[in-house]
């Protein structure tokens, strides 16, 4: 036998079963939960496999204390802009490796019984995946946005507080059961006054933290390709200086919200998203830089999870507006 590798119990997964699942969570990207349910499996088990998986040497995990430069860079963006913290990341060829910071920070401000909130969009997917289940339990889970029409799987609010559901047992999940935009201020109203609706954000106003990105105005985006915002509206936006979106709220260079689509958003408020105590916004990308500082500015964000040519970006404009 060889040394190192235990003797196998009955019942114990094969090594082309343990290299198989880490493969697929470690360099395909691929979260616990979604290799769970393709493999018929518990999370849990899963979990247990990808521990033995290191502890017999199929997965060997070097851990790699940030670069001086990487601290002292979200040391000046959070005094910059006034921030609890910023946590900057080595630049990767994907959002996996933003995603796998995001989710070790998280994993610290996680406690049984929190209420955590969440946006949507395909950082926090990446973030969500990279989150290790069962390290507490009894969530208050929310979605801080109603539904939005998009074409890509998986980064949809109700998909987020599933899986996150999913990860924590005994947790409890608020659906926001509305769309985030709607094409009328009637047909907001309508659906303010559903009970299962006012519940839902009364739920998400009382997050303790809450995870959000920051999307951009690109033609082209998420938003606009999802046809959830037409693109009239988008052009109205564009018109009057929006540089981007913060849970389904817009926003000019200077973090002043954009009134015309409020009155049919279907979201917490801006007073409700900074009266959460600890706002944690991850969001890297070069066509994204605009749009960052302006949230930055915003008031809203306690801390910045970005990589390191955004935090570069982000600081090479003059920051009068920061304060």
């Amino acid at each position: 036998m060889a040394k190192g590798i235990a003797a196998a119990a009955p019942g114990a997964p094969t090594i082309d079963v343990l290299t198989n699942i880490a493969t697929r969570h470690y360099l395909g990207g691929e979260s616990q939960i979604a290799i769970a349910r393709d493999l018929g499996l518990a999370p849990s088990t899963v979990s247990r496999h990808l521990q033995r998986a290191r502890d017999e040497g199929i997965v060997y995990i070097e851990i790699r204390p940030p670069r001086r430069e990487y601290v002292d860079l979200g040391r000046e963006i959070a005094t910059a802009f006034g921030l609890s913290r910023a946590i900057v990341a080595p630049a990767g060829p994907d959002l996996s490796s933003l995603g796998a910071l995001a989710a070790d920070f998280v994993d610290g401000l996680l406690r049984t019984g929190l209420r955590l909130g969440i946006s949507w969009g395909r950082t926090l997917a990446q973030v969500v995946h990279h989150l290790r289940p069962g390290s507490v339990s009894g969530l208050v889970i929310a979605q801080l946005a109603g539904g939005v029409d998009d074409p890509h799987p998986g980064i949809q609010g109700h998909e987020l507080v599933g899986e996150l559901a999913d990860l924590y047992p005994n947790s409890r999940v608020n659906y926001l059961h509305a769309p985030a935009i709607v094409s009328t201020v009637a047909a907001r109203s309508t659906f303010l006054a559903d009970p299962t609706v006012a519940s839902a954000l009364d739920a998400a106003r009382r997050s303790e933290l809450a995870l959000v990105g920051i999307g951009q105005m690109m033609e082209g985006g998420t938003l606009v390709e999802g046809r959830h915002v037409n693109p009239a509206d988008w052009r109205h936006l564009v018109r009057a200086g929006a540089v981007g979106n913060m849970n389904l709220r817009f926003f000019d260079s200077a973090g002043r919200p954009i009134g015309e689509l409020e009155p049919r958003t279907i979201a917490i408020e801006w007073a409700d998203l900074r009266a959460v105590p600890t706002v944690v916004a991850v969001a890297a990308g070069a066509n994204k830089v605009e749009a960052i500082r302006g949230a930055l500015r915003s008031g809203c964000i306690d801390v910045l999870i970005t990589d390191e040519p955004t935090a570069r970006a982000i600081l090479d404009e003059p920051i009068g507006l920061a304060s």
